[in-house]
């Protein structure tokens, strides 16, 4: 039974500051092994419900988690964000022969009221929809998961993560390590709590796999992206096929949801590259 785990940090217990998730920041380095503490509480619960392989899929910027605290049954996927032209991102190396693919330590998307620092892929990124649908990071790659076959099983994040996902994938175990407040901040729990609840969860969803179902969006495939800059959708509609539908917003429509995610990857790093040149 093969598990795959994606892990981003500002889901992870504790986390509720870009002091914590950028490399530059004054807690980054406690964050790191707070996200590794997640990461093995998800993989000891898998491997009590008797998975036999685990790989770790690093979603955050892909050097975050250390490597020498992580489970030793667990396979690490590990890239230079910076420099990496990898096509999947937060799933790379998932394929067909998983079971199923865990989330830790997720986001809700960009604009969420209370979500803990919530974005989707990119900071230009004010908006993303799939066929009318909001759509976060977690959205975008269950339906990639999806186009593999694999379901998705398990959740952890802040409360409202959680519960958005579950309203969304009925199917899926979740565990809440925080109680979001506002964008930065939260009520966090102990670490002995978030790592009982994610052994736990992760535990249920591994024994729940056999029942779990993939999900994909329907062909045709149509993405919405609402970008923070005009100069940024003027970029971003240079892609083929890319429609620009006012000052900020483009549109893409595909009958592959592959083909779409791969042109939605592309316009997240096309939109990284626009700089506004108003300091303000």
């Amino acid at each position: 039974m093969k598990v795959f785990i994606s892990v981003d940090m500002e889901g992870c217990s504790g986390i509720v500051s870009r002091q914590q998730t950028m490399g530059t920041g004054d807690f980054y380095e406690e964050a790191r092994q707070w996200m590794g503490w997640d990461t093995n509480a998800a993989i000891e619960g898998c491997l009590e419900a008797g998975a036999t392989e685990v790989v770790v899929c690093e979603a955050h910027n892909g050097l975050d988690i250390p490597w020498e605290a992580l489970h030793p049954r667990a396979k690490l996927v590990r890239f230079d964000i910076h420099t990496s032209g990898l096509l999947q991102y937060g799933l790379e190396g998932l394929d067909e022969s998983f079971d199923v693919l865990f989330f830790v330590g997720h986001h809700t998307a960009y604009g969420d009221t209370k979500g803990i620092i919530s974005h989707t892929l990119t900071r230009p990124f004010r908006d993303v929809q799939i066929n009318g649908q909001i759509a976060g990071d977690i959205e975008i790659w269950t339906a990639l998961a999806g186009h593999y076959g694999v379901p998705v099983g398990l959740v952890t994040g802040d409360d409202v993560l959680c519960h958005l996902a579950q309203a969304w994938l009925p199917q899926i175990e979740t565990a809440i390590v925080k109680y979001a407040l506002d964008t930065y901040s939260a009520r966090c729990l102990s670490k002995g709590t978030t790592r009982q609840r994610i052994f736990e969860a992760a535990r249920r969803a591994t024994e729940r796999i056999p029942g779990m179902q993939p999900f994909c969006f329907e062909p045709p495939v149509t993405i919405e992206i609402e970008l923070v800059m005009p100069n940024t959708a003027g970029r971003v509609a240079l892609i083929p096929g890319m429609e620009r539908q006012g000052g900020t917003r483009v549109r893409y429509v595909s009958d592959s949801y592959w083909e779409a995610y791969r042109t939605l990857l592309a316009a997240a790093w096309l939109a990284m590259s626009t700089n506004d040149p108003i300091p303000w």
